[in-house]
Formats: C-alpha cells, structure tokens, sequence
C-alpha cells in the first residue's frame, strides 16, 4: 500500500526536524540528563512538528538505548510505538474526546503503572478543544502527577488553553518554517525518490505551503501524481495559482490605472480555474514584495524568489510610492475580507480594481496620503520650473459699517492740510549724468551641508527615476553652494555618468526640484576646494615672531 510523503518522511530523529532547531535541542538535552519535564505544552500553526515531536519525546523517554537524546528507533519500544502497539503510550484527539468523562477515565488509567515502558505517555492534540469540565478534570492530576505519567499537549490556538494549565507546563513555541528551508527539504525528498523538481517549482511550493512542512509534502505528493516531472507551470495548475507573469501584468496595469487592462488580466485568470480570493491573497503578497523592494536596503534577504524574479520586483516598484503600496495592500486585504460575506467573488474583485485603478474612488487615510504625496511631488517640480502660482487680488477696504468698531482707531485731533504754494515752471535742466557704478566685489558663496533627510528623500525620488544613478550614489551626501548642489561621492561610476550623459543630470535635478521646490544645479564636491582641508591654518606665535623679525632686519641665528 502507497504511503503519503508525509507519513513516510516524518522525522524519525529530533535531529531530522527540520526549522526548530531551538525546541529539538532543548528536548535532547533534558533526555540525555534525565530529567524530562512531567508535562509540555506545545504550539504553533498546522504543519510545523508538534505531533511529531510529541511522539519523539514518548519514544525518546522509554527507549531502551537511546543516541544523543533521540530514540534509536530500533530496540523493541521504537518499534512497537511506531507500529502504535505500545499500551503505555495513549494518543487522544481532544476533537472529539473532550468530555469531563474522558478525562476521568484517563484519571483513573494514570495512576496505574505502565505495562512495558518507563513512563506512561498521554499525548493530547487540539488541547485547545477540551470542555470546561474536562480542563477542571485534568488540571487536578496534572497539578499532583504520579512520577511515571508525562502529558504532552499540543494545540494552534494557546490563546483558549487556560492559564492554569499552562503554568504547569513547559511551553514550546513552534514558528513557521522559513520558505528556503522547505524547499531544500522537498528538493532532497524529490532526489530520493527518483523524480524531478524544478527548484523555483519547490520553492512556489514552499510559498504556498506557508510555513508548514506537512503542507508542501502533501502538495508535493499531488504534483508528483500529476506529472513525473514537477514544474513551475505544474504547481500552478494542480494548486490553483496565477503565474508570476500574469500578477506582473495585473500590477502594471493598475500602476497605469487602464482598467480595462486589468480587467482582462482577470479574465485570464479566471479561465484558469483560479479562485478569486486565492488570486486576491496572491495580489496580496505580490504587492508585499514590491513594497519590500521598495523600501528595504537588502530585499534579497526578505523576499524569497529567483534573482530574475527579484530584478523584476526592483523594477516595477520604482513606478510606485511607500504611500501607494501601502494603500493598495489595504484596499487587497478589505476586499478580502468583502469576499467572505457575499457569494459573487468576482464583482468584490472587480470593485477593488476599480479603487487601486482611480485612487479618486477610495477614501481610505492611505489612499489620500498617496495623492497627496504625488501632488506635492508635482507641485514642486513646477515651482523649480518658475511656475509660481498667480498672485491674490488685492482685499477691498472694508466700509466703517463692515469693520469691527473695536479694530477702528480715530486720531486725537484734526490737522489741516497746509495750503499748496503756487508752483513756478522753470526751464528744463539737462539731467545730470551719473556716474557709472564700481563693480560690486564678488561675494564669496558659502558652502553648506544639506540636510541628510532630505538628500535622502531626493535618492527615494530618483529611485523611480534613474535607479542605475540612485545605486551609483549610495553613502553619498550633499552640500549647497549657492543655486548648486554639490554631490559628494567617491564612486567613480557617478562621476562617469554625470560628465557623459544628460539624462543623467536631468534624473538628478529633477528629483532635487520635487523635493525641494527649487531648481538647482548639480556638480560634483571637492574636499579639497571646499571641505576644511583648504582654510589656511593661522601661524604659529613664534612663527609670527620670526616673520616680524626678518622684516625689521633682526639677524636670527
């Protein structure tokens, strides 16, 4: 009989468990010094290795020569708990075993002791679904246990566990497994039993597993039943995704707000045979990665994927701002959520569309936050362009009726205006010629340093820009001289490009203008022109009395 990949790969060592190495060598350690603890609380979500670890510790605790705090796995305790023909070792699905009556009976069992083994194991799973009455029950034999009883629970949701329950047990947090750590495992798995994957199509596995090792073999075992040869193309069509192109093309539609554009896209997606809302969790994290690519220095490190796939992120969040992603990764997750309460998915979809192509339909803070940064981005452009915006018409007077009696002044007294003398016309003068003006000396502009959050808001815009120029300029400053900005970069790259190229430069002060409002120049900074290298040191006092002495002829020996 066939036996599921992941029932015959289950760890069979804490060494073989794979992403908590922090729990397996803490277990090992209690085994091996004998001092394993009389109850466990183990959690975490589906699929991570609490079950299988809580056989682990039932077989590690009761084998008769274990290695390195693990079972052996072949003395006749290992093999009669892996067959599940151990009576020492009881599994109870507190599911549909969650009574005050169950856990009486177990009461009564425990105090027996065990038949074959050492200690007499209960492992109880979905703890989280025992009944009020039967957390009372077993609160009592877990607070004064015999010394031959362990109780290992295991449960996703440690919230509904009651806090007297958990203060009588070590507690073990089980995390979700990292994407690559997957994809290795199920790349050694495929390599063992004989059949080809593709590693972007074991890592696209990974990604939809979602942290649990159960999930991806399961998947795993289903694309192997598909096809002998397990592909990208074939993850996709066995777990019901979109491809990576068509999330791109539904991406770049939006970013160009053309929703018939987008709209097709989703018909192509819908001829796929794809749920909506499993495409809206896929949009979901797509836009998360972008954000990532946007925004952190090292994205390779936070987004899990191809090199070619990671190049692709960088360049289409450059037509994107913070304030954009993070509205549209809102408004993905609100029409999630809109997909749970109404049976036509497709309209919910249609409808979120529409808001992430016209940002005018969506009132959320993040959606404003994002026109308001791309009009203060425009405004200033133009006003570093000269367009100024016309001036106000001058306010009327107000009557004395209007104005506010206690804003009106009146003088103390009255004075008459002198009466105007009678004006001769005398003959034009010839206007005396001025002299021409001295040429003013040149001021000497001052050289100051910008702001680094603004010489770092002026490389974000340029990111978008000319991402080749922003990579160029990275650890660079800037200083102000005038109507010039001053880049101060030692990478010989960005000299190159702004001497030989004119985009280059326009990239440049464009990005200065949309921050600033002010159109500058740009140039390179030289230290030793302007930096505190080039200001004369003052003379020392004796070199000053030595100077003094030569001009009066003093003879210095």
């Amino acid at each position: 009989m066939y036996q599921a990949l992941y029932r015959k790969w289950r760890p069979r060592t804490f060494d073989e468990v794979v992403g908590q190495e922090h729990i397996t060598t803490t277990l090992k350690n209690e085994i091996l010094t004998g001092r394993p603890s009389h109850a466990y609380l183990l959690m975490g979500s589906r699929g991570t290795g609490k079950t299988t670890c809580a056989k682990l510790i039932a077989k590690a605790v009761n084998c008769l020569s274990p290695k390195d705090g693990s079972p052996c796995g072949e003395c006749e305790i290992c093999r009669a708990a892996d067959n599940g023909t151990l009576p020492d070792v009881a599994e109870i699905d507190a599911a549909s075993n969650n009574g005050v009556d169950n856990i009486r009976d177990l009461r009564e069992e425990a105090v027996f002791l065990p038949n074959a083994a050492k200690y007499r194991v209960y492992i109880i799973d979905e703890a989280h679904m025992l009944s009020q009455g039967a957390v009372n029950a077993l609160l009592k034999i877990m607070e004064e246990p015999p010394e031959h009883v362990i109780f290992i629970l295991a449960t996703t949701e440690v919230h509904k566990i009651p806090a007297t329950i958990q203060s009588r047990c070590q507690r073990f947090d089980f995390k979700r497994i990292s994407a690559g750590v997957i994809r290795d495992r199920l790349l050694t798995i495929a390599a063992a039993e004989g059949f080809t994957l593709k590693e972007d199509a074991a890592l696209l596995i990974a990604r939809v597993a979602d942290g649990g090792m159960r999930d991806a073999l399961s998947l795993l075992d289903l694309c192997w039943a598909h096809s002998p040869e397990v592909t990208l193309e074939t993850v996709s069509e066995v777990a019901g995704l979109v491809g990576q192109d068509a999330l791109f093309g539904v991406a770049e539609a939006i970013r160009e707000g053309d929703f018939s554009k987008a709209l097709s896209r989703l018909d192509e997606a819908g001829g796929q045979s794809v749920e909506y809302d499993r495409l809206c969790g896929q949009l979901i994290t797509h836009y998360r990665n972008l954000l990532v690519a946007a925004s952190a220095k090292h994205p390779e490190e936070l987004i899990v994927t191809l090199p070619e796939t990671l190049e692709k992120y960088k360049e289409q969040s450059r037509g994107y701002t913070v304030a954009t992603l993070v509205d549209t990764i809102r408004t993905l997750q609100d029409t999630e959520a809109a997909m749970t309460k109404t049976a036509s998915r497709r309209a919910e979809m249609e409808l979120g569309l529409i808001k992430l192509c016209d940002r005018r339909m969506s009132r959320s803070p993040e959606a404003l936050l994002a026109r308001v940064d791309e009009l203060e981005a425009k405004l200033n452009r133009l006003l570093a362009e000269g367009c100024h915006p016309a001036a106000e018409p001058p306010a009327q007077q107000s009557t004395l009726e209007e104005a506010d009696p206690a804003q009106v002044t009146f003088p103390e007294t009255v004075q008459k205006a002198p009466p105007q003398a009678p004006t001769l016309k005398a003959p034009a003068a010839p206007a005396p010629t001025a002299p021409a003006p001295m040429p003013a000396p040149a001021l000497k502009q001052e050289v100051r340093p910008m702001e680094e959050e603004v010489w770092q808001r002026v490389l974000e815009r340029l990111l978008r820009k000319n991402a080749m120029l922003a990579s160029a300029l990275h650890d660079s400053h800037a200083h102000i001289r005038g109507q010039t900005v001053l880049v101060e970069c030692r990478n010989p790259v960005f000299i190159e490009m702004m001497r030989s190229n004119d985009y280059t430069r326009q990239s440049l002060k464009e990005a200065i203008a949309e921050v600033t409002g002010i159109l500058y120049g740009v140039g390179p900074y030289d230290p030793a022109k302007y930096g505190k290298t080039a200001e004369k040191k003052a003379p020392s006092p004796l070199e000053q009395l030595l100077a003094d002495a030569r001009e009066k002829g003093v003879e210095i020996t």
